[in-house]
């Protein structure tokens, strides 16, 4: 079955659901049992990730466990990133924090690269520091040299595929198969590509994290996110988050689920728009340089066609020269189509300057220029490129 096909699908066993197309929303804090024998049951099962019938799990003894709603949604994406465990977090996020509390304690080292989402690296910074654990970030493009910084407390090694803002590919076969030779966990944010454009457990990964507020939601109406684990993972994630006492809404798993449905539609037409904007735009002649590895201009190209089977529509753009603040500032605010928003994913065209400068240790931000990130969401790409075009005119005056 192709992806395409699985992700109508994935969740809708036949007889469930007294024949509704859609699962329903499973609305509850607490489960009542027929018997004590079944609450203990059900108590003993919320210690093991076990799958039960009709692609539904273990009952909780606890709404705080998940509902059904929540199992269907855990399954859907399991299955599509071919992993042995999947847990739904509040937000993309929490399920990074969730995924690094899992595999490190006080005294532990980790790899970090230092191309990764902002606040994954202030939590690494902040709360994993202040708990003891050394943090050492690493250039993306490091591939195989990646061995000379694991120690021997190296616990895991963090990785984001292509880099925030950025937008560097790295080489994660490369890396994974030092990690597994050294025994060290490797743990990546899948959100850019999604499972339907990149699979990391495939390539050696034990533990993907999705921001499902992104793409997966699609419709820029919910927060959530989620952690997918290889066998190897899913008992110390399934325990931290049972500790942590993490759940998230069985309203949101339920519109994921729908947004689930229309993954490829979408991905396809966000795809197609983004390289039509960003091939106009390496022909500006204010910009100096498109970063999107499906551009075969991009330094990462080359590992990205070879890994990858599509792409997103989030890139950045470098121009020529600097501009004062309040230039780049006018060129946003005139523009019609293009949001001013940091999340992406929806429907809706985004835009924000960008200067990760401050933030990179292990490697130098220098560009020649100013620096703008894009979103390209589901309107027209001709109205994006004419809002744009309207935009540079001015900018040059």
């Amino acid at each position: 079955m192709k992806k395409g096909t699985e992700l109508v699908h994935l969740g809708r066993a036949k007889g469930n659901f007294q024949g509704a197309v859609n699962p329903p929303v499973y609305q509850t804090s607490t489960v009542l049992f027929p018997t004590l024998e079944a609450y203990h049951d059900a108590e003993r099962g919320r210690e093991h990730y076990q799958s039960g019938p009709e692609g539904t799990r273990t009952d909780p003894a606890y709404g705080i466990g998940g509902t059904s709603t929540t199992f269907i949604l855990q399954d859907a994406l399991q299955t599509l990133e071919g992993g042995e465990c999947c847990l739904i977090t509040p937000s993309g996020l929490s399920a990074v924090t969730l995924a690094l509390m899992s595999f490190t304690k006080a005294g532990d080292h980790i790899l970090v690269v230092d191309t990764v989402y902002g606040p994954t690296r202030r939590f690494c910074n902040k709360t994993l520091k202040q708990y003891g654990v050394e943090v050492t970030f690493f250039d993306p493009t490091i591939g195989a040299g990646i061995e000379a910084l694991i120690q021997e407390n190296t616990a895991l090694i963090f990785l984001e595929s292509p880099g925030s803002l950025t937008f560097e590919v790295m080489d994660i076969p490369a890396i994974t198969a030092i990690a597994q030779a050294r025994g060290v966990k490797t743990l990546i944010d899948n959100s850019w590509a999604t499972p339907l454009f990149y699979n990391p457990l495939s390539h050696g990964v034990d533990v993907v994290i999705h921001a499902l507020t992104k793409y997966i939601g699609g419709h820029a109406d919910l927060i959530l996110g989620a952690v997918i684990g290889n066998k190897k993972a899913a008992t110390p994630l399934m325990k931290t988050y049972k500790n942590l006492g993490i759940t998230a809404s069985p309203q949101e798993c339920y519109i994921a689920l729908r947004g689930l449905r229309t993954l490829q539609a979408r991905m396809e037409r966000h795809q197609r728009s983004a390289l039509e904007v960003a091939r106009w735009l390496q022909a500006r002649p204010e910009v100096s340089r498109v970063l999107y590895p499906a551009l075969p201009e991009d330094p990462g190209h080359a590992i990205w066609k070879r890994d990858f089977s599509g792409a997103a529509s989030l890139f950045s753009v470098v121009l020529k020269r600097h501009y004062p603040f309040e230039q780049i500032a006018s060129f946003v605010n005139q523009l019609r189509y293009f949001g001013i928003g940091c999340s992406w994913g929806g429907y809706e065209s985004l835009v924000l300057d960008m200067n990760p400068s401050g933030t990179r240790s292990a490697t130098s931000w220098q560009p020649e220029g100013s620096a703008l990130r894009f979103y390209i969401g589901l309107e027209s790409p001709e109205d994006l490129v004419a809002d744009l075009e309207q935009a540079f005119v001015r900018l040059s005056d």
